[in-house]
């Protein structure tokens, strides 16, 4: 059984994610994390995968299925699983209709965050130019602004966390996304929960959400 939670960069998906798998009995399975994995362990698809990705190309909906439906393989069929990063597309949310008989989509939801509390998540970071260490200007402030609480280099601002470079991923992910939520939507599995707030409290909601189906 398949839940499969999405959400805009910066909806705290990753944090949600973590309290369902160490809390709510879940198995979470990364088709990022299984791609490096194969590619990793020089597996049959794993190489295919890395010849793709060597000439920059994207690994296609087809290779990244057989890989997710090895990684299903290896799960019982009982167990409760949390797909993140997958599906992206129609295509991709179809062939994993394909494996209902024994994996099938228990719920899609999607953690709701309005955009600009998003860019605000987003732009607000800042990076040590030194260590490497990040901060948030509003959530994870350094001691001195600007100034890095371990070594004392600078902090600033990636290009790509720049309010503008923050709107185009934003916009990207709406395009790629919304059909997707659509199609869950039409088959009667879709929900939205709030995505602002406490984190405890949106988890407790979301769970509550989960054990609704």
């Amino acid at each position: 059984m398949i839940v499969v939670l999405t959400g805009a960069p910066g909806a705290g998906k990753g944090t949600q994610a973590e309290l369902l798998a160490k809390r709510g009995g879940f198995k979470k399975l990364s088709t990022g994390d299984a791609l490096r994995k194969h590619v990793k362990a020089g597996t049959s698809i794993g190489k295919l995968a890395g010849a793709v990705m060597e000439r920059g190309e994207l690994v296609s909906d087809e290779l990244l299925f057989s890989i997710l439906r090895e990684e299903l393989a290896l799960l019982s069929e009982g167990e409760l699983i949390l797909l993140d990063g997958y599906p992206r597309n129609i295509a991709q949310a179809e062939a994993l209709d394909s494996l209902k008989s024994t994996h099938p989509v228990k719920a899609a939801i999607l953690l709701d965050v309005p955009r600009q509390e998003l860019v605000a998540r987003l732009s607000g970071r800042r990076v040590c130019g030194g260590c490497g260490a990040t901060y948030h200007v509003k959530e994870q402030p350094s001691k001195v602004a600007g100034i890095c609480d371990k070594c004392g280099g600078e902090l600033s601002q990636r290009p790509d966390d720049s309010p503008s470079s923050v709107n185009v991923r934003l916009d990207i992910y709406e395009k790629a996304t919304r059909p997707v939520l659509e199609y869950y939507r039409k088959h009667g599995v879709f929900r939205e929960v709030v995505g602002v707030g406490d984190p405890e409290s949106i988890y407790g909601v979301l769970r509550d959400t989960i054990s609704g189906f």
